[in-house]
């Protein structure tokens, strides 16, 4: 094997793939990238059983040939070369030889016969959506998936066919039974992906980074227990998870008392200072609303306190309860508006939290008690 490639080609490639390479595993060639080159391409494929990437890379290919290396440190190293053309060569035992200006590396692979196989796809139904739509429903909604593996039915992204209206949408909901999220996105073609199947976490954060400059239209087709996304040059499979996402409807208010209207950066920056003195076990913040000003305060006996006041329009009586501030934060982080209205009933119901005059998404986070 023998080609030459762009420097910025290479660790593009090899960037899309680090979040899948296996670091611990017992089984070395997991932490390992395939390397395939023929004609004008080097393919790149990662995998760790779960997740798995298929890239194509454009090359100018001397000799045809292939072989596994660790994509991490090859990774490391295209991003130190000099040059902006590397060359790469296989050598003998299976050592890969790279060169770019006067740098010159062997690193030391693993047969390609050794790999993992692709993993087998029959898709039952397929459905076309933009690039950029699916990387906004991943932003907005996959921060609220449960950490906790062990959290059955919350432990992946739900996603559910909206009909009704003149344009099929897909509507994407996340929960970690503190706070929820969902949002929707148009489609074409054939929603299959069933009632007992979740999208994981983990793959979501690597489509994700796929979809990061990524333009036009990309392909999402659901199997028995996997689904595959197809857009030119790269083919991304993962794993479903088996479980059963609860009636999140139950959680989401359909009526609110109150009203308010903030700028998102002034309620954002205001809650990073106060919650410097939070509690870091369940960093409660005590929420004051009354007539334009909300206040926002802290009491910890071991730290010490802090408040700050942010302007607000209110429609509806004072009001005043206790949030996670992390999990405002979190809101607000994905949310690239100035405004932002939060609609809110007693103290013991749960904030909703929309971006003015969109209709396609929307935020619920729980309340807790100050005591």
């Amino acid at each position: 094997m023998e080609l030459y490639i762009d420097r910025e080609e290479l660790t593009a490639g090899l960037n899309h793939v680090q979040g899948i390479l296996e670091r611990r595993s017992t089984n070395r060639i997991l932490s390992n990238v395939l390397l395939e080159a023929n004609g004008d391409t080097l393919r790149i494929t990662a995998t760790n059983t779960e997740v798995t990437y298929v890239g194509e890379l454009a090359a100018n290919v001397v000799v045809p040939g292939q072989i596994t290396v660790d994509g991490s440190r090859l990774f490391q190293i295209g991003k130190s070369l000099p040059d902006t053309t590397v060359q790469m060569k296989l050598g003998a035992q299976d050592r890969l030889e790279v060169f770019s200006g006067a740098a010159w590396f062997k690193v030391v692979g693993l047969p390609a016969e050794d790999y993992p196989p692709v993993p087998n796809f029959e898709q039952t139904a397929t459905l076309t959506l933009q690039a950029t739509d699916l990387r906004w429903l991943i932003e907005r909604t996959s921060f609220a998936i449960s950490g906790e593996d062990n959290r059955y039915g919350i432990n992946g992204a739900h996603l559910e066919n909206m009909t009704g209206g003149d344009t099929p949408m897909l509507r994407m909901v996340a929960t970690d039974g503190h706070r929820l999220s969902y949002a929707e996105i148009p489609f074409e073609g054939d929603f299959g992906m069933a009632d007992r199947m979740l999208l994981p976490r983990k793959a979501l954060a690597e489509l994700r980074k796929i979809c990061e400059g990524a333009d036009g239209e990309l392909t999402l087709s659901f199997g028995e227990n996997g689904a595959l996304v197809e857009m030119p040059g790269t083919r991304f499979f993962f794993r479903l998870i088996d479980g059963k996402f609860p009636d999140y409807r139950q959680v989401v208010p359909s009526g609110f008392q109150r009203r308010v209207m903030l700028s998102k950066p002034a309620l954002s920056d205001a809650l990073k200072r106060v919650g410097l003195l939070a509690s870091d076990k369940t960093r409660p913040v005590r929420f004051e609303f009354t007539e334009d000003t909300l206040v926002l305060t802290t009491q910890n006996l071991d730290i010490g306190e802090s408040r700050e006041e942010v302007q607000m329009e209110l429609e509806g009586d004072s009001l005043e309860l206790g949030f996670n501030h992390r999990y405002f934060q979190d809101v607000l982080s994905v949310v690239k508006d100035d405004k932002v209205v939060l609609e809110l009933g007693d103290a013991l119901s749960p904030a909703l939290i929309r971006v003015p005059d969109e209709e396609k998404g929307l935020f619920v986070v729980m309340p807790m008690r100050l005591d």
